[in-house]
């Protein structure tokens, strides 16, 4: 299957959702057909000079994986700019990256399973305790997710992995299918010796 590339510094896991602002004509335009396209996929890119520490298209400096997105609402800003909400349904790898007239980057993604098995996980208590809270100080974490899966190991996890001011570069890894319990692991460390301090 062949998806329009959005390029972003956005890190979205499975049923993440968040929100866009689209002032770009080829964007637009890509918001537009997005019906037709089945959605679109959000690929984090190398700035200008920035090394990479993950692996990348060398010629796109596109990441080699994405989220594959559908838009869920439309707004409007205050700047009279469009602003869409989008939901993360699968990850997808990139190949064959080629672009159009408009300057759009195509590309034929292929599946990238993540997080298969849904295994309870008795550390995950303190990440969902922390979460609960998190969501009931921050009204726009209500309104991005208004049925939030809290008992949901799987869904606690990849949201905290959204959420937290780490780089992408180090937190890519947790993109893989196998990488739940590291998730967990690396999670757990961040907040116990938080709530330890």
């Amino acid at each position: 299957m062949i998806l329009p590339i959005f390029p972003l510094p956005v890190y979205l896991l499975p049923n993440g959702i968040t929100q866009l602002r689209i002032f770009e004509q080829r964007y637009l335009n890509m918001v537009k057909n997005s019906q037709n396209t089945q959605g679109f996929v959000i690929v984090h890119t190398l700035r200008d000079g920035q090394k990479s520490k993950y692996k990348t298209n060398a010629k796109t400096r596109l990441s080699e994986w994405g989220s594959w997105v559908d838009i869920v609402d439309f707004d409007s800003g205050e700047d009279g700019m469009l602003l869409i909400t989008v939901r993360c349904k699968s990850l997808v790898n990139i190949a064959d990256v080629h672009q159009q007239e408009d300057k759009l980057n195509l590309a034929t993604i292929l599946p990238k399973p993540h997080w298969q098995a849904e295994v309870e996980n008795e550390r995950c208590l303190l990440l969902k305790t922390q979460l609960e809270r998190l969501f009931d100080s921050h009204v726009a974490l209500q309104k991005l997710y208004p049925s939030p899966d809290f008992d949901s190991d799987n869904w606690v996890c990849a949201r905290w992995l959204e959420l937290l001011p780490i780089e992408f570069s180090d937190k890519q890894h947790f993109s893989q299918d196998n990488s739940f319990v590291e998730a967990v692991d690396f999670l757990t460390t961040i907040f116990v010796s938080e709530t330890s301090s």
